[in-house]
């Protein structure tokens, strides 16, 4: 197999939900999954090729701002690298999907990588170290962003084209504009965030993933396969 073009995809940390889609929202539901140790940080993606692409950086308990928490998260995060050969320095391309610190927060252990988010991104948030891409621009052999607002306006996703056993196997890594499989059989967006964009463009970029896709890594949970809605 020639690793630059076809990457292998691998799930560092399979990022925890806090409310299924199934779930009303309420302070006593969020009281029980925090005390049942679930803190809400994102999935972590790995894409190995022609470059080291990490998907978002998976902070847990986001609304705990202190210094151990940051910590803690770091660790974990450097853990999950550890068991699979890796230092934070193997990484060239942090992906970040959109600005919610549970995707972003672990992003200062990478002194070396380079810092991608949407153009829309970039540019609102003005950040020197965040570089812009554009809709279908390809970040590495076989690997592209695609544009998947609703979640927020300016939500970008990636698009990984590999094989599986000789078999041609196209993956969304998709960040939050699929939150977890239970959201995406309910054909349900996240809008729980201040910054939400819009429901409707929301199920439109689910459903482009979905068609595009053979399977799906969403923002918070476990892959799944894809079928179109």
């Amino acid at each position: 197999m020639n690793n630059k073009l076809h990457p292998k995809v691998k799930m560092l940390k399979v990022g925890t939900i806090r409310l299924e889609a199934s779930e009303m929202a309420s302070t006593l539901t969020l009281q029980i999954k925090n005390e049942l140790g679930i803190g809400g940080g994102s999935s972590v993606t790995l894409i190995e090729g022609e470059k080291n692409i990490l998907v978002d950086t998976g902070f847990d308990y986001e609304w705990l701002d202190t210094a151990e928490n940051k910590k803690q998260n770091a660790r974990n995060l450097m853990r999950c690298l550890h068991d699979n050969g890796l230092k934070p320095d193997d990484i060239d391309i942090v992906f970040m999907t959109h600005w919610h610190l549970d995707h972003y927060g672990n992003s200062g252990i990478f002194t070396k990588a380079t810092f991608l988010v949407s153009k829309p991104l970039a540019e609102r948030h003005k950040q020197p170290n965040l570089v812009g891409i554009n809709d279908g621009e390809e970040i590495a052999d076989g690997v592209r962003a695609l544009y998947s607002p609703g979640h927020t306006a300016d939500h970008a996703s990636l698009i990984v084209d590999t094989l599986y056993q000789d078999m041609k196997v196209r993956i969304a890594v998709a960040g939050d504009a699929v939150i977890s499989c239970s959201y995406f059989l309910a054909g349900r967006i996240w809008k729980y965030n201040a910054d939400f964009y819009d429901e409707e463009v929301g199920r439109k970029s689910m459903s482009m993933l979905s068609n595009v896709a053979d399977i799906i890594i969403p923002g918070h949970g476990v892959p799944f396969m894809s079928f179109h809605i």
